[in-house]
């Protein structure tokens, strides 16, 4: 009996500590998976897309070949016309009393284009009108009497009389037509300051005519080009809008090129004046336009693009590409060069490939 009990007390024992120890790991795993609940969440790595080296860019290669080169001096103008000048009047100190034209009319030959107060020169000659009819009463009076009298001195100072009249009548009514401006020519008015109440003055000019139907390309070019142009030279005219046409060279400026527009008075002396081979139709004075003159042109000559042309103080050099990749300098002597191509007159051959810069 003490036996049994002693055996059942020890089961009891070992039971109570397999509980206790099964309620620790309980309490330890649980615990565990709340500090685990707690704790953050490891983030995700992202996935980061490849990054692709990008491959050096490889210089580019000309081929050395063969081409006509064509040096060119540009210049811009306008449309002119060959038959213009300025209007004004010949008498001073007159005030304007009537003005009947604007820029832009069309005018005839001999129509009034403005008039200048006359004061009392009509009336002065009306009255030297009056003063001759007289003198001409005498001297058919005097002239019917006797022939002594006829030829007496005092019928000859009467005809010297009249004839010295009519020249002041002529005089008066010369200087009467000189108030009205008239047009010269039949054309088109470009411009025309004066108004109504101005003062005039001799010789000033108060507008400019032109002859629309005459005319011409006009252009002015840089001053260090114009020793390369001559007359003749063949030219491109690019007119705006319109489009390009072909023509030579017809007259250099007469001066210097620095008055092309001198207070709105323009003269073709300070232009380069070309012939169209074309001209196209309905284009009017004032028109802008640009062109370019050929001063120089060599054909079949050798070329390679002035990109692929380097420098070194005197020293012109290339990079020739080899067939195998290899690079290497090769000094060249040049010739005439244009805005893209020069011309190799020493060191290269047709088909060589030359690299950019």
């Amino acid at each position: 009996m003490l036996s049994i009990r002693w055996r059942t007390a020890g089961c009891k024992s070992r039971n109570k500590k397999g509980r206790a120890a099964g309620l620790l790991l309980a309490v330890v795993g649980f615990t565990l998976l709340a500090g685990c609940s707690l704790m953050p969440q490891e983030e995700e790595t992202e996935a980061l897309p490849q990054i692709k080296v990008p491959k050096i860019s490889q210089k580019p290669e000309y081929p050395v070949q063969r081409k006509t080169l064509e040096l060119k001096a540009t210049g811009s103008g306008k449309l002119l016309s060959v038959r213009e000048e300025n209007l004004f009047f010949e008498t001073d100190n007159r005030r304007i009393t009537d003005v009947h034209v604007q820029a832009g009319d069309k005018v005839k030959k001999g129509q009034v284009l403005a008039e200048l107060d006359p004061g009392d020169l009509n009336s002065q000659i009306r009255r030297k009108e009056i003063d001759i009819e007289k003198t001409e009463l005498d001297l058919k009076e005097a002239m019917r009497g006797d022939s002594e009298a006829a030829d007496s001195v005092i019928l000859r100072k009467q005809q010297l009389d009249y004839e010295l009249m009519k020249e002041e009548l002529a005089e008066l009514r010369e200087e009467l037509n000189s108030l009205k401006l008239v047009a010269p020519y039949s054309g088109t008015i470009v411009s025309f300051t004066a108004e109504k109440g101005d003062l005039a003055r001799a010789y000033e000019a108060i507008g400019r005519i032109a002859d629309m139907d005459l005319l011409v390309v006009a252009v002015q070019f840089n001053t260090s080009d114009m020793d390369s142009i001559a007359p003749g030279m063949e030219t491109l005219v690019d007119i705006n809008a319109v489009g390009e046409f072909k023509g030579k060279v017809k007259r250099l400026p007469v001066d210097d090129g620095q008055s092309g527009d001198n207070g709105g008075e323009e003269s073709l002396d300070a232009y380069a004046l070309i012939e169209l081979d074309k001209p196209p139709d309905g284009l009017g004075r004032g028109t802008p336009l640009s062109a370019s003159v050929i001063v120089q042109r060599k054909e079949n000559v050798l070329t390679i693009p002035i990109a692929a042309l380097r420098t070194q103080n005197s020293r012109h050099y290339v990079l020739v590409a080899g067939k195998d990749g290899s690079k290497g300098e090769v000094d060249v002597e040049t010739g005439i060069q244009t805005s893209t191509d020069v011309e190799i007159i020493k060191g290269l051959e047709e088909g060589q490939k030359v690299v950019g810069k």
